[in-house]
């Protein structure tokens, strides 16, 4: 989809970085990467995109090569820096950020956004390098009239749990949709083990039209409304790079969601989008996605939902 033809339907925020990635087989891998990107990438398969963040000024991201899938007119570069992640994975695919620079995502401001992204059906709003950021753009969209209706979705990560634990808590509460992998659901909600995380949050979301949905590597997702909670499996792909994974699944959810798909249409289809992001180093894979690919694995995806609990 060309997302420079007109307003787009969804508005990542997030950034464009360079990462130095290393898993037990390779060292050392350099690639483009940022969980705007990912994000951005993962949602263009299914609508028009527009992204906010901050781009990283290194050489492989010269030439913009995101486009013409995602319009990035919101996109800035501080001259002289560089956004950048050092990433190692051990053999169960945790991760160690041996360098994270996300800190200077702290110059984006929603005031900045352009304005014909205001218009957005959606917003997705990829972890930050600071929470309260994140919670900023949900604050202001909320109150902007041009956006106040939109769905808003949003993501964390682990180490901004740590840091912030509050405002990662309201922004559960300001979004319509929250995203999170299951090691973050357990320190989120203040647990010790996932099944008792997704009680937690079963009962977060009572009485309301909200919804979570956590992810859990190859075990695949829960999806978790007010009234239900449903098991999605993955496809089953050996992951040769993991990072990236949950925000290429948050960001084809929102793009499905705004398009008017149910949520657990929506979900299977991101379970799918999320198989292809981790079979090559960094973005490879979404840059030029195999259509043919991700439908078989789609049809395939939606005939194994299971309802595991209301």
């Amino acid at each position: 989809m060309d997302a420079n033809l007109g307003a787009p339907r969804l508005v990542v925020v997030g950034g464009v970085s360079v990462d130095r990635i290393s898993t037990p087989r390779r060292h050392g891998v350099q690639v483009l990467g940022g969980g705007g990107l990912y994000a951005a990438l993962a949602a263009a398969t299914r609508t028009t995109v527009g992204l906010v963040g901050i781009s990283s000024d290194h050489p492989l991201t010269a030439g913009r090569p995101w486009r013409p899938a995602v319009s990035d007119a919101g996109l800035i570069t501080l001259p002289g820096r560089s956004l950048a992640f050092d990433i190692s994975y051990d053999g169960d695919d945790r991760a160690t950020y041996r360098t994270d620079h996300a800190g200077d995502e702290q110059y984006l401001l929603p005031g900045e956004m352009p304005p014909a992204y205001l218009g957005a059906s959606g917003f997705h709003l990829c972890a930050l390098g600071d929470p309260g950021v994140q919670l900023r753009y949900a604050t202001a969209l909320r109150g902007t009239p041009g956006a106040r209706r939109a769905r808003i979705s949003a993501g964390t990560f682990l180490a901004r749990i740590a840091a912030d634990r509050s405002s990662v808590l309201r922004m559960l509460e300001t979004c319509d949709v929250f995203v999170c992998s299951a090691p973050e659901a357990v320190a989120l909600a203040a647990v010790t083990h996932v099944t008792d995380a997704l009680t937690w949050f079963s009962q977060t979301l009572d009485g309301s039209r909200r919804a979570v949905v956590v992810t859990d590597a190859a075990r695949g997702c829960h999806v978790l409304t007010h009234d239900a909670v449903h098991r999605i499996p993955t496809f089953p792909r050996p992951a040769v790079d993991p990072t990236g994974a949950g925000e290429a699944f948050a960001g084809a959810l929102a793009a499905c969601l705004v398009e008017g798909d149910e949520l657990l249409s929506a979900a299977g289809y991101a379970c799918a989008v999320a198989s292809l992001a981790v079979e090559d180093f960094g973005p490879a894979a979404l840059l030029h996605p195999d259509q043919q690919v991700l439908a078989t694995r789609v049809a395939a995806l939606r005939r194994c939902v299971v309802e595991v609990g209301s």
